[in-house]
């Protein structure tokens, strides 16, 4: 009898140490689909915003925001690798990816997609205010629906429309708490739209020809190398100029100015030696990594100026 129930407790140590490893496996592959390289900017980006806005909301109704945020822009991350699974099997970039390499089903990461998506929508109106959850539903629609489904397969702008999604958080982030100085967090969504594709299409330069295997119409695979550069002097310039905003506009001061000017002239930089690369995807790289730098400093300078102010 003894030896039976040995047995038995030895298949349920095992099985729930099977169902253990299976949860784990599973939790990793949805941290893979969120893209957290990616959602690491998003949620740095509304903190900082959080930080700077004039607010009286207590510590856990900011908390609570941002890790809303966070699950929204994530979900709207696995609906965009849900819908974008054969294009991603298609590219040394992306074919490793949890859906195309079969990890985890399509109709599971679709299910978990829906779920962040309309989980983080409710939820956020339930603890802040409609504006806020209203935006962030507008922004997950736009991404997953309008960027991912329409603009990354019809125009080479894709990347320059559909940046707009991810350029809005820090907005949603402030008016979640706070209604005072609503010109600041439009700047901060204006730099980052105006960033966008300068960073995009460094890393496009670099893999173009991925995006010409998958068919995908980036700007350097429908219009060339040299006429994608040329456009991304023209944002950059326009980048620089809308970081310069928050001073001119007195709303923020010298250690932001001077930071942040430091900062624009390592990238224009980084951008001239792109334009006169004899290595171009080396150069191009370095322009895309650098640029992540960039927008973490931008927006940690900007919180240090106003807490020193």
């Amino acid at each position: 009898m003894s030896l039976d129930k040995n047995n038995q407790e030895n298949t349920l140590t095992g099985s729930f140490g099977i169902l253990v490893f299976s949860l784990v496996g599973f939790l990793k592959q949805i941290y893979v689909l969120i893209k957290p390289g990616v959602i690491s900017l998003v949620i740095f980006t509304a903190l900082c915003s959080m930080l700077i806005a004039p607010s009286d909301k207590s510590l856990f109704i900011k908390g609570m925001s941002l890790l809303l945020i966070a699950i929204g822009a994530s979900g709207s991350a696995i609906l965009n690798m849900w819908h974008d699974r054969i294009i991603d099997s298609k590219m040394e970039r992306t074919k490793f990816r949890p859906i195309p390499s079969g990890n985890i089903s399509a109709n599971t990461a679709l299910a978990v997609g829906l779920v962040f998506s309309f989980m983080s929508v409710v939820s956020l109106f339930f603890f802040t205010n409609i504006q806020a959850a209203l935006l962030l539903a507008f922004t997950i629609l736009y991404y997953s629906v309008f960027y991912t489904m329409i603009l990354k397969h019809k125009t080479a702008q894709n990347i320059v429309i559909g940046g707009l999604a991810g350029a809005l958080p820090p907005v949603i982030a402030w008016i979640s708490i706070s209604n005072e100085m609503i010109l600041y967090p439009i700047i901060l969504c204006l730099i980052i739209f105006l960033w966008t594709p300068p960073h995009s299409w460094a890393l496009a330069i670099y893999r173009n020809q991925d995006y010409s295997n998958a068919e995908v119409p980036m700007y350097p695979v429908k219009y060339g190398i040299k006429k994608t550069i040329l456009m991304m002097n023209i944002y950059t310039a326009f980048m620089v100029l809308s970081v310069n905003l928050l001073f001119f506009l007195s709303l923020s001061g010298w250690i932001f100015f001077i930071s942040s000017n430091i900062l624009n002239g390592i990238f224009i930089f980084k951008l001239y030696q792109v334009n006169f690369s004899n290595n171009l995807k080396k150069d191009s790289i370095k322009l895309f990594g650098y640029s992540i730098i960039y927008l973490f400093l931008i927006f940690l300078f900007a919180v240090v100026d106003n807490f020193i102010l």
